[in-house]
């Protein structure tokens, strides 16, 4: 397979699998684009092409989250989770015997119950989700995530299936009654509303127990975190460099200015994806086979169905934009690289235009790389803050402060970066692989913009914010 074919599958599994933040994302892409004035004006690292090697061995020094500080656990294995699930199956047996067929009359205090345990499970469910990000080697952890995953799905599907679909079900009658008597209630019209929605797609009862009890096993996203840990395994070498990870040799392709370490760095690639080649299309075929199953089942409209119905977008809105990118895009990328061929021939001489130029940096003046330091790349995003809302800037500076970022590149950690809310009260948390390039500035800035959503967002409470 080349290159192209599995990094592509690799993106396109992750963004059909990962929830989608619309709001959240156009803030944080609009929040990123302020920082091209923060790069004209900050201070950066002028070296060889060793500045980039030396940030490699600078990796151990960059912040780490402090996971512990946040969710009150000494780590993963901590009895206390063990106590917590506990709890947790108890409060669900509870909800059940309460409220299971009596959602017409008791919708309330039924919600509000649905929301703690909600909350419970998610705070284990994302420590160890986040613990787990940074150490995808540990083979211990990797159970104890598993462990933790079946016990869970069996306590949803045995006390927590009816609740959703029997707030589905509700008729219009019984529920606007109890809406009108209750300003509380009306204040979950937003969770409410995207519950029923759901209605023409829910299947029985027996059948959505089945499906979530079996969940951990079955699943698209065992399938993709296979995916994900065998990619964080991958090992290259380029020049007389060894052992780099998939973080940093992209990197390299992307940000040496030099075509030769390019194009060495996109053949120790593409070799060494040889490794996962058949991985990439098991995971492939089972996540498309499995969104298929659903469309079909569940009787959506088309593939995409189900996640324009979650982000609360038309089929024919998102079917609109598809289009008009098929229309625009080829002549404006055909336009795009005609004009980067000729710009990298005018700045570096390049004669050709290779497959590994696509992301070559263009050479404006200074011919040594450009490596920001962690320090600079903070400042450097607090003033495009600062210039956008000081607020959100007060924000930036928290989570900087708060040890909510992990920072380094390095083995056995989750590739690419995100941003996860986990839940109110405790998050949010960015993961990032920083290699100090103006590529991850920006990603700091980018996900930092999620980080600002998700704390605006908390208020509205577990059910409502939308991570």
């Amino acid at each position: 397979l080349h290159t192209s074919t599995i990094v592509d599958r690799a993106t396109w599994i992750a963004r059909i699998t990962g929830k989608r933040q619309v709001l959240g994302s156009i803030l944080a892409c609009a929040l990123a684009i302020l920082f091209g004035v923060a790069f004209r004006s900050a201070r950066c690292t002028h070296g060889k092409d060793t500045a980039s090697r030396k940030m490699v061995a600078e990796q151990k020094d960059l912040p780490r989250w402090n996971l512990e500080r946040h969710f009150g656990y000494t780590s993963p294995s901590d009895p206390a989770i063990d106590a917590a699930l506990d709890a947790l199956e108890e409060e669900c047996k509870q909800l059940q015997q309460k409220y299971d067929g009596k959602l017409d009359v008791n919708l309330l205090p039924a919600i509000k119950a649905y929301e703690s345990i909600v909350t419970g499970s998610h705070k284990i469910s994302s420590y160890i989700s986040l613990s787990y990000d940074t150490q995808m080697e540990n083979s211990e952890l990797q159970k104890r995530k598993g462990a933790i995953k079946q016990r869970m799905g069996e306590v949803r599907g045995n006390y927590l299936t009816f609740f959703e679909l029997q707030l589905a079900d509700l008729t219009d009658d019984a529920l606007a009654k109890q809406m009108q008597a209750d300003a509380e209630l009306r204040s979950y019209d937003a969770y409410i509303k995207e519950t029923r929605k759901e209605k023409p797609h829910n299947l029985s009862q027996e059948v959505e127990r089945a499906l979530t009890v079996r969940s951990p096993y079955v699943g698209t996203g065992l399938v993709v975190d296979f995916y994900e840990r065998e990619l964080s395994k991958l090992r290259f070498k380029l020049d007389d460099e060894t052992d780099l990870n998939l973080e940093v040799l992209l990197s390299r392709l992307s940000n040496s200015k030099d075509a030769g370490v390019r194009q060495r760095a996109l053949k120790s690639l593409n070799d060494g994806l040889e490794a996962v080649e058949s991985v990439a299309a098991l995971s492939l075929n089972v996540v498309m086979g499995s969104w298929l199953i659903e469309k079909k089942e569940r009787n959506h409209q088309a593939v995409r169905s189900r996640r324009n119905l979650s982000n609360n977008v038309p089929d024919e809105v998102v079917d609109a934009l598809v289009e008009a990118v098929r229309g625009a895009g080829t002549p404006l990328c055909k336009r795009y690289y005609t004009l980067k061929k000729a710009l990298l021939k005018k700045t570096s001489g390049a004669e050709t235009f290779a497959w590994s130029d696509r992301n070559a940096a263009l050479d404006i003046g200074t011919k040594d790389a450009e490596v920001y330091s962690w320090a600079e790349a903070v400042e450097m995003v607090k003033a495009g803050y600062v210039k956008f809302s000081p607020t959100m800037a007060a924000m930036f500076e928290g989570m900087v402060a708060e040890q909510r970022i992990d920072v380094p590149a390095i083995n056995g950690k989750r590739g690419g970066a995100y941003c996860s809310a986990a839940i109110p009260g405790v998050g949010p948390f960015q993961l990032l692989n920083f290699e100090g390039t103006k590529h991850d500035v920006m990603t700091l800035a980018h996900e930092s913009g999620h980080g600002c959503h998700d704390i605006l967002a908390y208020p509205q409470g577990i059910l409502q914010f939308h991570p």
